[in-house]
């Protein structure tokens, strides 16, 4: 991987070259490429990258090019939020000591943070099977998420200098009058799609952000990734080399530990799937993230009841900040009403 974190930032796919590809992925001559889009992101454009090599290249038949969206709205969005710079820094400088993680190698990483141009190249994990957000996750599916979660955050633990880069505290962009700004403009566009049930639990939380975000940040910290969902996890089959890649860290952080694992159980499962499993779910978490320390079964609940209100945060803010489309309205309808219900059922708004 390059030195300079500006260093030959590729902008789109168009600019790539077999010299370029040739070098950054190192692994024979690159003769011929080809690329299509993947994937649904509304703040990133990603490719496929298929290569034939001359003679015979040892090296990966294809890998993924990850760009700043090409949505002026979105790709604005990504500058200012750091979320792309955020994401470059998280491959080059987490990545590689965080081995076995359910993360793809990575080639190139580069940003220009003036215009917040930037370009990801990493390893594909075909044969892989992308989840759908808006369908939810199988019990299987979210088993595996949870547990390979848990593992990530014990390699985390092991190395608890990587949570010190300054970066990394990125804290809350948000607070009680800008998230009240956000929740006016959610109303203007989904007041009547919404559930009533599910408003009153929204407008507790904007009633009192400052406070709730006081409260879970008292938490124990670990490494969040800030939108651990189906959409941005790939499920390997049996000849894949990860049964789970997750590929999305734009918003990754120091912060509460169990962030992730409770966005993810409100979120990512219809709220029937959630609750017929949500016991089991606890405790593979629990026993893929434990080593050695105090924190019980019993902890890990409590504090995911508390975070629960971050994915109805999450899905009123990302809603207005990024460019509409049919399929995003489908999504932050599903996922507000599955959030909202999480937080009723753990009873989460008496902490309020």
């Amino acid at each position: 991987m390059q030195d300079a974190l500006d260093d030959a930032v590729v902008e789109s796919p168009a600019d790539l070259t077999r010299e370029w590809l040739t070098q950054v992925v190192g692994a024979g001559e690159v003769a011929e490429f080809r690329y299509e889009r993947v994937g649904t992101g509304q703040v990133s454009d990603c490719f496929r990258v298929h290569l034939d090599y001359a003679r015979d290249g040892a090296g990966p038949r294809s890998v993924i090019l990850k760009v700043a969206s090409s949505d002026p709205t979105s790709r604005q969005t990504g500058l200012m939020m750091g979320l792309y710079e955020s994401e470059v820094r998280f491959y080059r400088e987490l990545v590689p000591h965080l081995t076995g993680g359910p993360l793809a190698a990575c080639h190139h990483a580069a940003i220009d943070t003036e215009t917040g141009a930037f370009d990801l190249l990493i390893d594909d994990a075909l044969p892989a099977v992308p989840g759908d957000e808006i369908v939810g996750a199988t019990a299987g599916q979210a088993d595996l998420a949870v547990r390979e979660l848990g593992r990530l955050h014990a390699l985390v633990r092991a190395n608890p200098a990587l949570l010190d880069a300054a970066w990394m505290d990125r804290g809350s962009m948000l607070d009680q009058a800008v998230f009240a700004q956000l929740y006016a403009m959610f109303l203007d566009r989904y007041t009547t799609e919404v559930d009533p049930r599910h408003l009153a639990v929204c407008e507790a939380l904007v009633a009192s952000f400052d406070d709730y975000l006081a409260m879970v940040n008292a938490d124990a910290k670990g490494l969040v990734d800030g939108d651990y969902r189906l959409d941005n996890m790939l499920f390997g089959d049996t000849h894949a080399r990860r049964s789970l890649t997750v590929v999305d860290w734009q918003s990754v952080m120091a912060g509460p530990a169990t962030t992730d694992l409770s966005y993810f159980l409100g979120g990512a499962l219809t709220a029937e799937t959630r609750r017929a499993h949500y016991d089991d779910l606890l405790r593979a978490y629990h026993r893929a993230s434990d080593s050695g320390t105090a924190v019980t079964q019993a902890d890990i609940r409590e504090s995911v009841r508390k975070q629960s209100f971050m994915g109805v945060t999450m899905s009123i803010a990302a809603s207005v900040v990024v460019e509409r489309t049919p399929r995003g309205d489908e999504l932050f309808m599903a996922t507000l009403s599955r959030h909202c219900e999480h937080v009723l059922d753990t009873d989460a708004v008496a902490l309020l």
